[in-house]
Order: structure tokens, then sequence, then C-alpha cells
């Protein structure tokens, strides 16, 4: 295959800040690959199947962009503010695959006041999509407003090409649009509404009519999401057509054993809302699961005993995925339950498991790659369970950890052990057991600098790191778990973190976070909550990293000086969010909300958000300070940011940032090595 002459001549960067622009352009008449034509550079372009690498090579010249746009079927546009619906027909035409995400994360977490009406409509794509029709494949929304009108216009169009849908936590439509898609998208293999608010009005039997016309559905996940209305007879024709049914506690199913017969042949993964109540013929029930030879993952196991868990042992060590996370279950049933799961490799509980089942884990399930262990009220589990995965597990990839107490060693066994740990969330909860006594640890065991360095260290697939603490935890509201000096090992050894989360971290200064603006160069979303950040670090996130494309600030003491700098940062869009605006003369709480966009600003803007610019003077609440007003021009750093405003006014310049914003919202990493959000 041709490679770049080494004879390139490139022109100037339009900034001197590394990675603020596009890059230089390389001259089509000095690179050997680009005496081609345009058919043969259309195949070599085929063999790219990493979007990250597309992307990069779209980004040498405006030729190799078109040739790219043209041949990208796939596209994943991460924020749904950050560009146009036009760009995306215009800049992908031949777009099969699309995938839009809407609102933050943090509303799962209801951190948004009146996440309702934020925005993130659907209207505007779905007009697009339909005015510039393609024979779609594949859509996925995710956390969008999308209306039946939306819907309906959609599935008109698109519906006879539709075969994956997916409508992952997305809200505003009902039973009656769902009824149209059923109707409508007759070749659809996946449907997915997992976690979606749907509105009980209009057609409440459309789950019946989806079993009678989707013939060809292979996918139905319906988990977290309350449907009513549901007759028996069409979950059992979905069970025995589809491979993955999640249900959950969508319905509550009077007669388990005709579901569980008809998917003996079909199903790999079910979710049908198993509780004791409705378990009836436990020995029929206990046949009919060992019948089911490809049954490989298992959810929605409701408030069982143990003499009703005992139906699914004769699976459990077939079982790769377990969801205990709605489980009533005791310490001893779940250690007995994991004791005969040996191939699993996804787990999903909460610390009622205890550090007795996480020692089960260790010993028998070491081919676990996914651990998720969720705080309960009556759970409590310590450094010594995670010890006890960490030395059994050496697979491990992603773990999300609540625990009442941690420890550097904890830490570093778990770095030492499993290499391979690319997603890491810790969080440290105010919880006590009369068996386990609370120690006042060693000054140099006060911290968790040493674990957290080990980690980046000895994991260096590492792309996400999440630590959050009781304010609380272990010694009092003054206990500092990770001060400036573990900041700084993550600035130093987090070059790979693309995704960093702190909550309660009250230990360090505005000097670790400088610490990581400068030194986590891939860094892409930056998430604070109650932490005592404030101006100086905001000022360094306007200038570095130079791949942020959000940062989200609650709680912290950040003012106007930090949030109107941020503002003159290139391509960003900052807005304050309120709790309340009915009254103009009442200072409220609020956060901060920070994305890149090629856009500009929305104009959808509720009530209570706020666009800012160098000019925004709205006094701004916090629990430690009212954060007085200061003028633009007297901010540190407010002469370099202002010469990157200056260079945003050339025409190349700004077609530069055009580009940008499309190709990091189009840009998908393998779902395999990055969590999704």
């Amino acid at each position: 295959m041709p490679v770049l002459s080494s004879r390139v001549k490139r022109k100037d960067s339009m900034m001197g800040v590394r990675g603020k622009g596009r890059g230089p352009w390389v001259e089509e008449e000095y690179c050997s690959l680009l005496q081609f034509p345009d058919e043969i550079l259309k195949r070599i372009v085929d063999w790219l199947c990493n979007p990250v690498d597309r992307n990069a090579l779209s980004l040498a010249c405006k030729r190799l962009k078109a040739i790219e746009g043209q041949s990208r079927e796939t596209v994943l546009v991460s924020n749904c503010y950050a560009i146009q619906p036009t760009t995306l027909v215009r800049r992908f035409p031949n777009a099969r695959s699309i995938t839009i995400k809407g609102k933050p994360r943090m509303v799962d977490f209801s951190f948004f006041p009146h996440a309702e009406v934020w925005g993130a409509f659907a209207t505007p794509w779905v007009e697009i999509l339909v005015k510039h029709y393609r024979p779609i494949r594949h859509l996925k929304m995710k956390r969008m407003t999308i209306s039946d009108s939306d819907i309906e216009r959609l599935v008109s169009v698109c519906g006879d090409s539709l075969q994956e849908l997916e409508l992952e936590k997305c809200s505003g439509f009902s039973t009656a649009g769902l009824d149209v898609i059923a109707r409508a998208c007759q070749n659809l293999v996946v449907l997915n509404l997992s976690e979606a608010e749907i509105k009980n009005e209009g057609v409440p039997t459309w789950l019946t009519t989806l079993a009678e016309t989707a013939k060809s559905l292979r996918v139905l996940d319906l988990s977290l999401t309350e449907v009513h209305h549901v007759e028996q007879n069409a979950v059992v024709e979905l069970a025995s057509r589809c491979h993955t049914l999640r249900l959950c506690d969508a319905m509550k199913i009077d007669h388990v054993l005709p579901v569980v017969e008809a998917a003996r042949e079909t199903v790999r993964h079910m979710g049908i809302g198993l509780y004791s109540q409705n378990v009836e013929n436990l020995d029929q029930i206990t046949e009919a699961f060992g019948r089911c030879k490809g049954l490989e993952g298992l959810s929605a196991l409701w408030d069982l005993d143990e003499r009703s868990l005992l139906m699914i042992m004769p699976v459990a060590a077939r079982l790769k995925s377990l969801d205990l996370t709605f489980t009533l279950l005791g310490q001893r049933e779940l250690a007995d339950l994991l004791g005969t799961c040996v191939n699993l490799e996804d787990l999903q509980c909460t610390d009622i498991i205890g550090d007795r089942g996480l020692r089960q884990i260790g010993t028998n399930c070491q081919n676990l790659r996914k651990l998720v262990v969720e705080a309960y009220e009556a759970g409590f589990v310590t450094q010594h369970g995670l010890m006890a995965v960490a030395n059994g597990c050496f697979l491990l990839e992603k773990i999300r950890f609540y625990a009442a107490d941690m420890t550097n060693e904890a830490l570093e066994t778990l770095a030492n052990n499993c290499p391979n740990l690319y997603d890491v969330r810790i969080c440290l909860v105010q919880k006590y057991d009369d068996s386990y006594p609370v120690i006042e640890l060693e000054a140099a065991d006060a911290t968790l600098n040493l674990g957290v360095r080990a980690l980046l260290i000895k994991c260096p697939r590492v792309r996400r790191l999440s630590l959050g603490f009781d304010a609380w935890h272990r010694l009092g509201p003054t206990n500092v778990v990770i001060n400036d000096e573990g900041m700084g090992y993550i600035g130093e050894y987090g070059r790979n973190l693309q995704i960093i989360t702190f909550d309660n971290v009250r230990g360090s200064t505005d000097a670790g976070l400088v610490s990581i603006a400068f030194g986590c160069s891939k860094l892409r979303k930056l998430e604070l909550r109650c932490c005592p950040f404030g101006d100086t670090s905001v000022a360094a996130l306007a200038l570095r990293p130079p791949s942020l494309k959000l940062l989200w600030a609650q709680g912290c003491q950040v003012g106007l000086l930090g949030v109107r700098m941020l503002a003159q940062r290139p391509d960003m869009i900052v807005e304050v969010i309120k709790e309340s605006s009915t009254d103009q003369n009442v200072i409220t709480d609020w956060q901060l909300l920070a994305y890149s966009s090629a856009a500009g600003p929305r104009t959808d803007l509720p009530d209570n958000v706020d666009h800012v610019d160098d000019a925004y003077c709205s006094p701004l609440y916090s629990e430690q300070l009212v954060c007085s007003t200061i003028a633009a021009d007297q901010m540190p750093g407010f002469g370099e940011l202002q010469g990157f405003a200056e260079m945003s006014n050339d025409p190349n310049y700004h077609e530069s940032c055009h580009d940008r914003g499309i190709q990091d919202s189009s840009c998908c990493l393998d779902p395999n090595k990055n969590s999704s959000s």
C-alpha cells in the first residue's frame, strides 16, 4: 500500500497551541498517496475500520476528507448540540447507522433541575433525516426527547429499511408512538427501549401488535421501563423468537413456565421478572431452565427466596452475564449461587454480597471481566473483598465498586493483578458494621494517593477514572482521601485518561486540578461535584487539555471569573444551570455545563439555563461564596484567550473548528474498550 511521501509540504498551523487547530493540510502534489484516483483511495479508506483512524485520515487534506465522508456508514454524534443536523447529512451522505446522544449523563442521577425541559429535542434531527432520505438501517437516540409525531414522521419514511431502533433513556413519546413503530417497522431486528419514560396513552396493546408484525425481531430490551396491559401470549411469542429478551420490571408475568419453555431454543439472555410470588410449579420451571441450552445471561431476579433460587441453578454454570442488582437474597444465598457461576464474565450486584460473596467471586469466577457492586442500605463491603476479587479475576477490565473502606494495598493489588483494566470507578460510602472496627490509619496510608498511582502505572489502558468519597467517610468531614499529591500522580501518569469524575474530593486544591489539566492531554470529559476547585482550576481548563469536550461542575467554588474565562475557550459553549428562575431577585444554587460545539449557542435554552459570554454578570451562588462581577479584561490569562478569539475570526480557522467538531462528534471508540455514558 502506498504511504505518505517523506517530502510533505505543510502549511503553517493556524494556532500555536498543540491540538487546538485542525492541524496542517498536506499539499496534494507532495503526497504520493494522493496521486491515485478517487476510486483507489476509496478502496484504501474502506479498509480502515477504526473511526479514530478514519478521523485522523480525514484531517490530512480536503480530498481525503471528502472521500472518507462519502464512504462512512457509521456515525456517532456524541452531543446533539455539537453540530447542526444539516452538517450530518452533508458531511456523511451515505451514513446508514446513526447514533445521537442528547442530555448529559448527570440527568440519570437527578442532578439537573427541571431536566425534563432541558433540551435535546429530536425534532430537528428527524426533520433532516426525513428530508434527506436514505435507507437507514440503525438509528439510536440516547437521552433525547422524541414525540409521537417525530416517530410517525421518521417511520413513515425509514420504516421499511429500519432494522435496529434504539430509544435508550428517551422520553416524550407514548404507547401510540410505539404502536406506529410496531405496525410500520416490520423488518425490525432490534428494539431497545431500556430505561425509557413511556406515557401510557393511546394504544396500550402495542406489544401484542409488535409480536404479531415484527417476525424478524431478535432483540427486545425493555429493562427498567414501565409497561402496562401486557398479554402473556405476546411474551410467549416473543420468547420463542428473540435471542435477547429483557423485560425486567416492565411487566409482572403471572405464570413464568410457558415463557421459559418457549425460550428454550432461542433466548440467550433473559430478563422476564422472576418474583417469588409468580413462581409456580417450581420443579417444572427448574426443568425448563435446564432445557435452555443457549441461555448465557439472566437479569430481573426480583426478591427470590432460597427455595425459588434453586430453579436457576441448572444454568448457573453456563451463565456469562448475571444481574443481581434488584435481588433481595441474603449474603449466604448469593455466595452459594456465585460459587457455581464458573464462566461468569459480567456481574452486577449490590454490597449485600459482602466480602464473603466477593471471595467466592475471586475463587470461582476467573473469567470475570466486568464487576459492578452498587451501594445498598443493608450491604457492607471493604477492601478485603476487592483484594479477593483482584487475586482471582485477572481478566478484569471494568470495575465499579462502592466500599465502606479502602486502602492503598487493595488498589495496588488490583493494579498488579488486573493490567487490562480500562474503566475504574471507586466510591467510598459512610457505612458501619459491628464486625468491622473503624481504624484510624497512619499518615502514610491516610490517603489513596499511592493506590491511584499504582493503578495508572500498572494499568496503561485505563481510559476512565472515577473517585467518589462520602463527605463524612472514615475520619469525619476533615478526612483527606486524595490530595494534591494524588492529583499530581493522575496528571503525570494519566496520559491516556479520557473521562475523569471527582465527587467530594475535598483534600485537593486548585493546584491538583491544574496538574491534571496540563498532564492529561487526551482528557475529553471532566465531571466535578462538591470539590474545592475554583477559578484558577477553570482558568487552566480554559487553556488545557486540548481535547476537552465536556466539563460539568456542581457545588464547586467556581465564580464569574472562571465561568467567563472558560467561555473564551474556542468552540466552547458555557451554560449556567440554576435551580429556579421564577424570581430574578433570588440567587439560587447553580451548576456549570460546558461543551464543545461547532454549531454555536443553542436556541432552545429553558428559562433556568443561561448562556455565558464575556459580558455575563448574573450573580452566582455557591455554598461557600457569592461570586462577584469582574470585568473580562481583568481575568488572569485573558490575553492568551483573546489571541485565540482573534484567530477564530480567520475563515480558515473557522473551517478548521467546524470540521473538528464534526470529527469529534462522529468519533466512536471500540465499545469493548470504552464505557458509554
